[in-house]
């Protein structure tokens, strides 16, 4: 029997905080735990642990795989203790999926209903579709999946038609992935903490000639870092972040390291005006 599986990666919140539960809850209740099978991960600092009786609820009336780490291990690890258990619990890698959902998308039923009908689609066995994802938008605007990589924002690159794409890119939260193929290419990249993990991972399918990826007609909301405007303060130590995790990913796949630091360098200056008092 086919399964699902959700992996949802929460940081320092409340389940009640988290904008997927419901949509996640909803497959479950639909289809039921023999089909699908929902993984949380919890990336909180100990100090934010309070007794959540929504999540303890959660876990003990659908069987949810509840995953502690104690401590922010990163986006990159948190995804690989999912997908740990998914491949020790599934009996079908080749044809089970993994959905990945971050506690920041807002994501409706409908959206994981259609990824649900797609992955166990019966030309899901012959088509060599590893990746299914729907179009993410933001703020109105299309922003995933794209075409190719590049350093700045393009809609004539991104995706706005349904259908199958060889060799092209799309953000992790919201994306299904098969199993067997997360695992030919050894799991994300934990050298990455929080950015460009979906770009580094998908570049590694690609590399394995697995990069095969369908478009569905169904549309998600996605918050991005750095689109908003936040304390100056807080968006610089974010920037910390992204600028180490953009160079190893500069390193990974072989971009030009001064091209990358002229990118960052434009990233951060736009931060400084967005931001400034």
């Amino acid at each position: 029997m086919l399964m699902l599986y959700v992996a949802i990666v929460i940081y320092n919140k409340k389940l009640s905080d988290v904008l997927s539960r419901y949509s996640a809850k909803r497959l479950l209740e639909k289809h039921g735990e023999k089909k699908t099978k929902i993984i949380v991960v919890d990336n909180s600092d100990k100090s934010f642990y309070v007794d959540d009786e929504e999540l303890n609820e959660f876990v003990a009336t659908h069987g949810i795989a509840y995953i502690k780490n104690g401590k922010n291990l990163g986006l990159s690890k948190a995804y690989n203790k999912a997908v740990e258990y998914a491949l020790h619990d599934s009996t079908n890698p080749k044809f089970d999926f993994l959905m990945l959902l971050d506690d920041d998308t807002d994501i409706t039923y409908d959206y994981i209903r259609e990824i649900y009908k797609e992955y166990k689609a019966p030309s899901r066995v012959n088509d060599g579709v590893n990746v299914i994802t729907g179009i993410i938008e933001s703020g109105g605007n299309p922003m995933s999946p794209v075409r190719s990589f590049t350093f700045n924002y393009h809609r004539s690159n991104c995706i706005r038609k349904p259908g199958i794409y060889d060799d092209v890119y799309c953000i992790s939260s919201g994306m299904a992935v098969r199993l067997s193929a997360i695992e030919m290419v050894g799991g994300f990249e934990e050298a990455l903490f929080l950015d460009m993990i979906d770009y580094t991972f998908l570049y590694n399918l690609s590399r394995h000639d697995l990069n095969r990826m369908l478009v569905i007609n169904a549309r998600m909301e996605q918050s991005f870092s750095g689109r908003t405007k936040q304390d100056r303060r807080l968006a610089m130590k974010r920037y910390k972040i992204y600028r180490k995790d953009f160079m190893k990913f500069c390193e990974l796949t072989g971009i030009n390291k001064w091209y990358g630091r002229l990118h960052l360098l434009k990233r951060k200056i736009a931060l400084e005006i967005k931001n400034r008092k």
